[in-house]
């Protein structure tokens, strides 16, 4: 309860400073002179980039059960929409509740594939970062990075990248090693009490299942594939974004502005992953300010890149909540109710 409670309260003082460092009048003119109409094909390419996420969690769920992506599409949405209503990324809980109720494969189960999805995303923001690096200047990036923090740039660079990777490689040990990985967890739960060590021994094969699709290695670089078109097409948003409010001066190269967006995006996603607030709020915003500010030092003011993360956040937000309370609608059910029967 502690824990949730500071981890409340700091995305609250997050959201503070973000207003508080932001020059709300410019701010408010830079929203005023934005063309709104070119948000949609953003808002179509996130949406596509939801049926990628989709079709992955639907490989990573073959060696467990065969569900079509029109059966898991729905669920994914729902999934996002909870993620951006509850705090400290609910959402997980109600997407692997969801499909335990629709397709009755174990929630523990579910929750596994669901964090491997988010390793295979650290992995390819990653990839993303090294990638737009051709046209922005990755090492400038972190050096300015570098200074903001006041942690040394290498040391920056492991804590972006190594936790993904190690994370990664000890669950294919995990499920390569099943057996073995479940007769160490039998053997910590031997001394609890009979009836509680064998429901924990239940919940440990369950997830361990979940581990089952990186026994595969067709499977897992199926899944790592399918993980780059999802955050390319969060990259079309985020570039949206900026066409939209017109912040980067005319003349500059679209491969310059959609490697700003890109790397924008991977910076942000990978720092928003700490649970805190409802979608992020607060955390998101700060990260998306200050990179694209990192990024475009010179062209580009506070308050136009607060802007820029503000619209970015509602864009990623509003759609899929509203399409998840459709969905939700649709089951007859709304998400206090889920949120109770979670």
């Amino acid at each position: 309860m502690k824990r949730s409670s500071l981890l409340l309260i700091s995305g609250v003082i997050l959201l503070l400073i973000f207003a508080f460092t932001t020059d709300l009048r410019e701010m408010w003119h830079t929203f005023l002179s934005a063309n709104y109409l070119v948000l949609v094909p953003g808002i179509v390419a996130y949406f596509i980039g939801v049926w990628f996420r989709t079709l992955r969690w639907q490989v990573l769920l073959s060696r467990i059960k065969i569900i079509n992506v029109g059966t898991l599409f729905p669920i994914v949405v729902i999934g996002y929409m909870a993620n951006n209503i509850l705090p400290f990324r609910l959402g997980e809980l109600v997407r692997g509740y969801y499909l335990k109720n629709k397709e009755e494969v174990s929630t523990a189960t579910a929750l596994s594939t669901i964090f491997i999805e988010r390793i295979m995303d650290g992995l390819a923001l990653i990839a993303i970062l090294i990638g737009s690096s051709v046209f922005v200047p990755f090492d400038e990036i972190f050096s300015r990075l570098a200074d903001i923090t006041k942690i040394n740039g290498s040391i920056l660079v492991a804590l972006f990248t190594l936790p993904f990777a190690i994370v990664f490689l000890l669950l294919t040990a995990i499920a390569v090693n099943t057996q073995k990985a479940l007769a160490i967890f039998n053997k910590l739960t031997s001394r609890l009490p009979n009836s509680l060590a064998s429901k924990v021994d239940q919940f440990t094969e369950d997830l361990i299942s979940g581990l089952n699709s990186l026994t595969s290695w067709k499977i897992t670089c199926r899944a790592l594939i399918l993980s780059l078109p999802i955050w390319i097409l969060e990259a079309v948003l985020f570039h949206s974004v900026l066409i939209s409010l017109n912040i980067i001066p005319n003349g500059t190269s679209v491969f310059h502005v959609f490697a700003s967006a890109a790397s924008i995006t991977a910076i942000t996603n990978i720092g928003a992953s700490i649970p805190s607030l409802p979608g992020g709020i607060g955390l998101f915003e700060l990260l998306a300010r200050e990179s694209l500010i990192v990024i475009e030092t010179v062209r580009v003011s506070r308050s136009e890149a607060a802007a820029f993360a503000a619209l970015t956040h509602l864009c990623l937000i509003l759609p899929i909540v509203l399409l998840g309370q459709l969905f939700l609608w649709n089951d007859g059910l709304s998400m206090r109710k889920l949120r109770r029967q979670v």
